[in-house]
């Protein structure tokens, strides 16, 4: 006579994979069926649909006024530092080195708004609505009007700022504001 199988460990492991498996297909079927994933959240609006066009109206708005506050800014931080320069020249006790360093500042300066400017005015020509340049000593920030940038168009922005300024690709921030 045979005596009854005896479970062998091999056995119960099989046993609890299979089990693991199985609870992982019905957890899988549980929470994705719907096409929602574990722990995503829905959109819940009680607002009508006059409300919500509104809202996407002020956000358009709130994004061109971000272009024109940000250059307003720039330019007053530039006209400032422009103005701190020129108070530093009109100073008597100013020696003959602190001039020269002045002047130099002066010169970097009106260079850095040049800059800018035509960096604003050559990619705006190449088809970008709204552009704001803000250059730094080693760095170049550069905020765009886009819902995204194709590689063409992020290397259009790059080509632009390094052939109008000194600084490398690598040093080239490139912000897309919707």
């Amino acid at each position: 006579m045979k005596k009854g199988k005896v479970l062998t460990k091999n056995h119960i492991a099989v046993f609890f994979m299979v089990l693991a498996l199985a609870a992982a297909v019905w957890l899988n079927m549980r929470y994705s069926g719907d096409g929602k994933y574990l722990g995503e959240a829905k959109f819940v609006s009680n607002k009508k649909n006059s409300e919500t066009v509104e809202t996407a109206a002020k956000v358009k708005e709130s994004a061109s006024d971000y272009f024109a506050t940000a250059k307003q800014d720039r330019e007053k931080a530039y006209e400032k530092a422009e103005e701190t320069v020129e108070e530093a020249l009109k100073s008597a006790s100013i020696t003959p080195e602190e001039k020269e360093e002045a002047l130099k500042q002066l010169s970097v300066l009106s260079n850095r708004i040049a800059a800018s400017q035509n960096i604003e005015s050559i990619l705006a020509a190449k088809g970008f609505k709204e552009v704001v340049a803000i250059l730094g000593e080693d760095s170049a920030n550069i905020v765009v009007k886009s819902e995204g940038l194709t590689t063409e168009q992020t290397l259009q922005i790059e080509d632009t700022v390094t052939t109008q300024t000194s600084i490398p690709i690598g040093k080239v921030k490139i912000v897309t504001v919707k």
